[in-house]
């Protein structure tokens, strides 16, 4: 009986407490809504001070944008604001983008910049950056770029995560402005130039790892080099030099290589990976170091601290390419 009783007091308090929890969701829940929505207008008149109305537009959206509003000013569209949202490893941003209509960017406001603290006033001065500036002018296919030495519009160092999402945000929202898809850099016109074209070379032989060579012509149809596209599955392993989320983990890896008639590099771009971006592009800088060393004489990747598992799936990649030239 003494059980029964205890059962019986602690089935009641449990619903005691469930009622005053949802009690107290029904009493917060319209006052956060309402702060939310101040939050909202306050951005709004950051990015376009004086505006009368903001109306929501029915269009397709694309990447990280999830909603367009028109702004009106005396009954006259001036400009738009992009709401976009994205995660990283650290959190989720979300924030508004103002585009005035001759391409003018009016300023990103963050709607919630939820990062590491520290990094915030970091990710806030980059944001900065872009007030001013015409989305027309902006190159899109670097906005985006994660590494610092190809980064070009990074003022403050210390947040590359929070502020290559903070970018990638943006050129969604430039990319709505402009209703045009994501920009798609071709890998084979960064490594041999925008006329050179492409064939299959059905002599090569292909491994599990150097899956196709093609051969490549300049405009005036003459053999300028070799494409080669290397691609595998690599487990990472375990470590105690290895954190618990990449720990025996199955991660795939394609690159695109180019090399001229003598062997030596032309460039290296990378297709496809599973591998964390941050660290992944930590390589690219040795990519572009590569350039005009014959293929025969490559050792190592260079040594990149805390980009292990990448590390040495590049170098498993190149040393494959090795094996059939």
């Amino acid at each position: 009986m003494k059980i029964f009783k205890t059962a019986l007091v602690l089935t009641l308090i449990g619903i005691a407490c469930g009622l005053l929890i949802g009690l107290s969701n029904q009493i917060t829940a319209p006052i956060i809504a309402e702060n939310e929505r101040k939050a909202e207008l306050k951005a709004y008149a950051a990015l376009f001070p004086g505006l009368d109305e903001a109306n929501k537009l029915d269009v397709e959206l694309q990447g990280a944008i999830y909603e367009v509003l028109e702004v009106k000013d005396g009954g006259q569209t001036v400009g738009y604001l992009y709401k976009g949202k994205l995660t990283n490893s650290y959190g989720s941003i979300d924030q508004l983008v103002g585009i005035k209509t001759n391409g003018e960017i009016t300023g990103v406001q963050f709607l919630n910049l939820d990062q590491t603290p520290s990094m915030k006033p970091a990710i806030e001065t980059n944001a900065a950056v872009y007030k001013g500036l015409n989305a027309n002018d902006i190159n899109l296919t670097n906005l985006v770029v994660f590494s610092s030495s190809a980064n070009v519009y990074d003022t403050t160092a210390g947040s590359s995560f929070g502020s290559t999402t903070m970018r990638t945000i943006l050129r969604d929202a430039i990319n709505q402005f402009k209703n045009e898809g994501p920009v798609v850099a071709d890998p084979y016109q960064n490594i041999f130039g925008p006329y050179a074209s492409k064939a299959d070379d059905a002599t090569f032989t292909a491994t599990d790892k150097v899956t196709k060579r093609e051969i490549i012509k300049d405009a005036s149809d003459n053999v300028i080099g070799y494409a080669y596209t290397l691609t595998s599955v690599k487990n990472t392993g375990t470590g105690s030099n290895l954190t618990e989320y990449i720990q025996d983990q199955d991660w795939s890896l394609s690159l695109l290589v180019g090399v001229d008639a003598d062997d030596e590099f032309l460039g290296i771009e990378l297709v496809s990976s599973q591998h964390t971006e941050f660290y992944i592009s930590k390589h690219l800088p040795y990519f572009e170091s590569l350039k005009g060393v014959a293929v025969a004489t490559y050792n190592t990747v260079d040594t990149i601290s805390g980009a292990s598992a990448s590390l040495a799936h590049i170098q498993e990649l190149l040393n494959a390419l090795q094996g059939v030239l």
